[in-house]
């Protein structure tokens, strides 16, 4: 048995677990949402007047539970963490493509796996630390970031 088949049965036992793992972390999520959901249903619906509301946000347990219920707007992540993250995608894929053609220097490939595989990881790399670097200079022309922050 290759090196490959160890490798191909290695990840195609990593992406069933993996989509195992994501069906029940998603359904576990939604029966807890679920459930909470009934719950505050239930105390919303002994709020008659709005008495009652008033009396229910005047003490601290009562505001937290107003404040558990409203349904949050995500903001969009700060240009400096999405260029933070492009970069470290693109340091690992450069390096995994790097390790892989060292791979393939000391094992017979005949088919030219490693060489694709190598290559595709280079290449995706620097295609995301050039997105880094671009995104950057656009951000700070913007005026986005600052240059002279270091926070």
């Amino acid at each position: 048995m290759g090196l490959w088949n160890v490798l191909e049965d290695a990840i195609v036992g990593g992406t069933i677990g993996w989509i195992v793992w994501v069906v029940f972390t998603t359904l576990r999520r939604y029966l807890i949402a679920k459930t909470k959901a009934r719950l505050q249903e239930k105390i919303l619906e002994r709020i008659t007047s709005s008495d009652a509301l008033a009396t229910l946000a005047a003490n601290d347990s009562g505001r937290h539970f107003l404040e558990s219920i409203t349904v949050e707007e995500s903001l969009p992540p700060a240009p400096s963490t999405r260029i933070l993250f492009g970069i470290q995608a693109g340091l690992v894929l450069f390096f995994f493509g790097i390790a892989i053609l060292t791979l393939h220097r000391h094992i017979y490939d005949p088919v030219g796996g490693f060489i694709i595989v190598g290559t595709g990881g280079i290449g995706l790399g620097l295609g995301f630390l050039f997105a880094s670097a671009a995104s950057i200079f656009v951000s700070r022309k913007l005026g986005l970031i600052n240059s002279e922050s270091r926070g």
